[in-house]
């Protein structure tokens, strides 16, 4: 009898240990807000619990995402990362996670087409793994990847099929939040902004109230301003920032400034504009920043100067920015480069080389279905044929502008009603956090008032069976001398 109740006793703690290995520890509740609190508090400690999740963890798709944010965390702050990976591994988790590994740092030196096959070759090792979650993985990584080069269909694509998988799973390991944001990036990029404040709007609604939303914040500001609301997107451009400065981590403190200094060059405070982007600048020069936001950064100051009169300046940090980025990309980055390029020669009464560079960016706005991008592209394109007296082809490039205008107007006639309905979401975010707190408030009380309870229920049964003893004492022995 006795063996067969430490048989049970064993099977229970031998289940107990199934499951708690079967939940990742990134997914548990008190672990994310510990890791969350100390990304602004401790970030050193926050890397410690990754890398200490990632040395727990066998070759696997868990493993291979960790290795991604220890990644992330180590070169957003201007280090470089080493993958403890061995060289001589045959494991093919591993070697899908040094592929991973590279296409990032290929990400942050700007090559994102070679990022991309990195990340394809890591698809075909996976295809006889049959690992959904690794394919989530794969599929929001080639959906970045896809963004970069302007490729917005098929990010989109990628973002879809990542989402219907994490879907199916509560607090998974994989946040599906980055998955929105991405969708978000990948509607933005064709113009579509009611539903990319859509996607935005979900991302934020998944947040917890100890997460940092900054990079949502950030999105929707630099959303809110392709959309021409100015306020909104500096309220959320400074909300963003205020998280971000108390982050430290300059090159998202830059990429903050650059769409504040985007905002204030569309309301033609210029000097503000420059300001921000120059702070941007010298933010990135003083770390390792991935070319991207560093492209961005000399973008948003030529654009300044352009706006100034500053052509000659203008165009050397224009041509800086190029460095920076894959030419063989259809970024909206890159076509925007190309056309502030066209802009600023037109200035320079250099029609041949403003018309070079406006075709570039025609043909790569067609090739990424950008359909602002192109509206923009036409219209300057019109301008320089004006200049040259060419009326004909103006008027012809002028009638190209205004049927994309009208395309993209008929994507997106309720702007400002997303905008106030996005405006009241963050108030109710903002009173469901206050909510939470109050909540956990509560329940701390009332778990600190059943542990009292818990408490003085066991002392009374202590006392109950020491008095029960006493008597049976008592009765068996009556004439026991308890002194």
């Amino acid at each position: 009898m006795l063996g067969y109740f430490h048989f049970i006793i064993g099977c229970f703690f031998l289940l107990i240990s199934f499951n708690s290995s079967a939940t990742s520890v990134m997914s548990s509740e008190s672990w994310q807000e510990e890791y969350h609190l100390n990304r602004i508090e401790n970030p050193n400690k926050a890397l410690s619990m990754l890398n200490n999740v990632y040395s727990s963890l066998p070759p696997s798709a868990e493993r291979i995402f960790t290795a991604t944010r220890i990644h992330g965390f180590v070169t957003r702050r201007g280090n470089v990362y080493t993958s403890p990976l061995k060289n001589n591994t045959t494991n093919i988790y591993d070697h899908i996670e040094s592929l991973i590994l590279l296409s990032m740092d290929l990400e942050d030196n700007g090559d994102y087409k070679k990022a991309l096959q990195q990340i394809k070759k890591a698809q075909l090792k996976s295809k006889h793994l049959n690992d959904l979650d690794l394919n989530s993985l794969l599929s929001i990584k080639q959906c970045r990847s896809n963004l970069a080069l302007g490729n917005y269909y098929l990010a989109e694509f990628y973002c879809q099929s990542a989402i219907k998988h994490l879907e199916k799973t509560k607090d998974h390991y994989i946040d599906i939040k980055w998955a929105y944001r991405l969708l978000a990036l990948s509607y933005q990029g064709v113009s579509d902004f009611k539903s990319a404040l859509k996607a935005n709007e979900k991302a934020l609604s998944l947040s917890k109230s100890y997460e940092l939303n900054d990079t949502i914040y950030n999105n929707i500001s630099s959303l809110l301003l392709q959309m021409g609301q100015l306020k909104e997107a500096e309220k959320y451009a400074k909300k963003a920032l205020k998280i971000r400065e108390k982050r430290k981590i300059s090159q998202k403190i830059a990429q903050s400034h650059i769409v504040l200094a985007q905002i204030y060059l569309k309301s033609s405070q210029y000097v503000h504009a420059k300001s921000c982007a120059n702070f941007a600048i010298a933010q990135l020069n003083d770390n390792t920043a991935n070319a991207q936001t560093l492209s961005r950064a000399y973008l948003t100051l030529a654009a300044v100067l352009n706006k100034q009169s500053y052509y000659d300046e203008a165009i050397e940090y224009l041509l800086l920015a190029l460095k920076q980025l894959d030419n063989n990309s259809n970024s909206d980055l890159l076509i925007n480069t190309y056309q502030l390029l066209s802009s600023a020669y037109l200035k320079h009464e250099n029609s041949n080389k403003a018309l070079d560079y406006i075709s570039i960016a025609i043909d790569k706005s067609q090739q990424s279905q950008n359909q602002q991008a192109l509206a923009n592209s036409y219209l300057i394109k019109s301008d320089i044929e004006e200049f040259t007296g060419d009326i004909k082809a103006a008027l012809i490039t002028r009638k190209l502008y205004e049927n994309v205008i009208k395309k993209i107007h008929a994507l997106n006639d309720n702007n400002r009603d997303i905008t106030l309905e996005l405006r009241n979401l963050l108030i109710e975010k903002e009173k469901e956090k206050l909510h939470n707190l109050k909540e956990k408030h509560q329940q701390l009380s009332a778990i600190n008032t059943e542990k009292q309870h818990k408490l003085l229920f066991q002392i009374m049964i202590i006392i109950l069976v020491l008095i029960v003893y006493l008597v049976l004492r008592l009765k068996l022995n009556p004439k026991h001398n308890f002194n």
